[in-house]
């Protein structure tokens, strides 16, 4: 090769380094959105708020690659008539889809003693989708495995005519024998020993084998600060016995800095900061102290938790904390001991708490009286939860209750009770969810005194939306809120998609207050109102705006928050 070739050689292998990126653009796409394309050749489409990430772009030498992978991602949607091109222009890159019509489930067979209609995510005149129909077959492999079935044969096959545009599906399940937990093994650090891991499990030996066991037991021993990684193998079956091993694997570093910030209508801004020490001594017990400032409160928390046997948990809180209300300012110093059991969905937890707790910069003594009270008080709580999801649940309901008091004594300044119970249940529709909340309190001082901050005060993002935070209810001559002995708010919302990540609500909120142990049904707030949601991979951030129904020019309020509110 002579010095001019070589001289052309380097300069066409230099511009193939030196090759720009171009912006990658999608046009005719109708059923398959921008987001969903870009992730199928592997790109990441920045939300608006990561204003610091590029957009996706793409070199052009690899169109053609990336037009054959668009086509069989259309394919596998049931777009087999897809036509994809591409043209480059004004330093830009545009793929053009051409959907063309899709191919339509036109029939649907099943022989299965279990229903699994649930576990099949099509309908008659549904588009038919590859990977759907491959993840049903292990939907319903699952669904059997539930009811013990962990060798379950399954012949499902689907027929596609690409003259006629119709699927047809077949589903034939044979369930085989009832199959049982065998022996549980389990390898874990020096630092953690067995027994500890074994009293997180849902199973034992001779148990009807259920994955919904296995996925109880990932939870429990996941929520352990100290586990770093767990692997519950189940893939050595023997017949109808299905022997565990178990390997559970901890943290190189055992502490765990932490620190956020954000933002609600409620409180203000927020600032978190926390130091955990895990496994801390071994056997999974953790220390941590915690730090969390908002506008309106401010708190220090230290925690101490130990694991026990049989999912079972010992903690001790200690905390300092101060909180500033309308009219006055309350300063607690305040310990819990407290015993949790881990019942998945359930969960218990008995607790003493003592309330070291100051009330000063009082603006009326007599509703707010300055000075100092102290009140140890048992509580009983009970929590049970089957939403999909926390942040941004789309089906389920939960339960949540707690049952506090204390007797007046030489060591506590007050005889009272108080119970709260709050509930939900979220159901799915077509594209959309309906939710309702209800939540139910009272709140009966017998002897002595109590700070103001036990009673119920309603008004704010998670009460009553036509009201800023607190603002619902009596107040004293100089307009700050007095707070009540009872309380019943529902909460009624139907949520909805708009647009790509964007989703509304409207909702209906209604509060029934009192000031004795029951509230007072005659006089109720009703309030309606609409949000807006836009999905992130922390949760929906939201905005709402409500009005009270009896007198919208004047009472009505505007909240932010992350989250749905349940």
């Amino acid at each position: 090769m002579n010095v001019k070739n070589v001289l052309i050689f380097l300069i066409f292998f230099t511009y193939i380094l030196s090759a720009k990126p171009l912006p990658l653009f999608f046009e005719g796409n109708e059923h398959l959105d921008d987001r969903t394309l870009y992730s199928a050749v592997g790109l990441y489409k920045p939300y608006f708020y990561e204003f610091w990430k590029d957009e996706p772009a793409v070199d052009p030498k690899t169109l053609k690659i990336l037009t054959t992978t668009i086509k069989n991602f259309y394919r596998m949607n049931g777009y087999f008539h897809s036509k994809i091109s591409y043209h480059e222009a004004n330093k830009t890159i545009t793929i053009t889809v051409q959907e063309n019509p899709p191919i339509i489930v036109d029939n649907i067979s099943t022989i299965s003693e279990q229903n699994i209609n649930a576990e099949i995510p099509f309908k008659i005149g549904d588009v038919f989708n590859a990977q759907a129909f491959t993840d049903s077959k292990n939907a319903i492999k699952l669904h059997y495995a539930d009811f013990g079935y962990c060798n379950t044969d399954l012949n499902a096959k689907s027929w596609v005519d690409i003259e006629t545009n119709y699927a047809y599906l077949m589903y034939e399940v044979t369930p085989n024998k009832l199959c049982y937990f065998g022996a549980v093994t389990i390898t874990t650090p020096q630092s953690i020993e067995p027994r500890v891991i074994n009293s997180f499990l849902n199973f034992t030996k001779g148990d009807l084998y259920s994955p919904d066991r296995i996925r109880q037991s990932y939870d429990n021993l996941y929520a352990q600060e100290g586990i770093a990684k767990a692997i519950i193998d189940t893939s050595e079956k023997n017949l109808s016995i299905v022997p565990i091993n178990i390997t559970v694997s901890e943290y190189s570093d055992l502490r765990r800095f932490s620190a956020g910030g954000g933002y609600s209508s409620d409180e203000g801004m927020t600032l978190l900061a926390g130091i955990k020490y895990r496994n801390f001594f071994g056997n999974l017990k953790t220390v941590s102290l915690d730090t969390r400032y908002t506008e309106i409160k401010q708190t220090v928390k230290a925690n101490f938790n130990m694991p026990l046997s049989n999912r079972n948990t010992f903690g001790i809180d200690a905390a300092l904390e101060n909180e500033r209300f309308d009219g006055f300012k309350e300063r607690h110093l305040y310990e819990t001991l407290y015993l949790k059991q881990n019942r998945i969905p359930h969960s218990y937890q008995e607790s003493i708490l003592f309330d070291h707790i100051r009330t000063y910069d009082s603006s009326n003594f007599l509703t707010f009286p300055n000075g100092t009270l102290f009140i140890i008080s048992p509580k009983m709580q009970w929590n049970y939860d089957i939403r999909d999801k926390i942040l941004n649940p789309s089906h389920g309901h939960f339960l949540q209750t707690e049952v506090t008091g204390s007797i007046h004594s030489d060591i506590s300044d007050a005889s009272y009770y108080k119970f709260f119970i709050s509930g939900g249940y979220i159901y799915p529709l077509e594209t959309s969810v309906a939710a309702l909340r209800v939540n139910v309190g009272s709140l009966r001082v017998y002897e002595g005194r109590i700070p103001a901050s036990y009673r119920f005060y309603a008004g704010g993002m998670n009460s009553n939306r036509a009201y800023s935070y607190r603002q619902l209810g009596p107040k004293d001559s100089n307009g700050n809120p007095t707070g009540s002995d009872s309380i019943l708010e529902s909460t009624l919302e139907y949520r909805f998609p708009i647009y790509e990540k964007f989703r509304g609500v409207l909702f209906n909120d209604t509060t029934f207050i009192g000031n004795s142990y029951y509230p007072d049904y005659d006089k109720g707030t009703y309030s309606f109102g609409a949000g807006l949601r836009y999905l992130t991979p922390i949760g929906p951030l939201s905005i709402d705006f409500g009005f009270d129904i009896a007198n919208p020019s004047e009472e009505f309020a505007l909240h932010f928050h992350v989250g749905e509110l349940f």
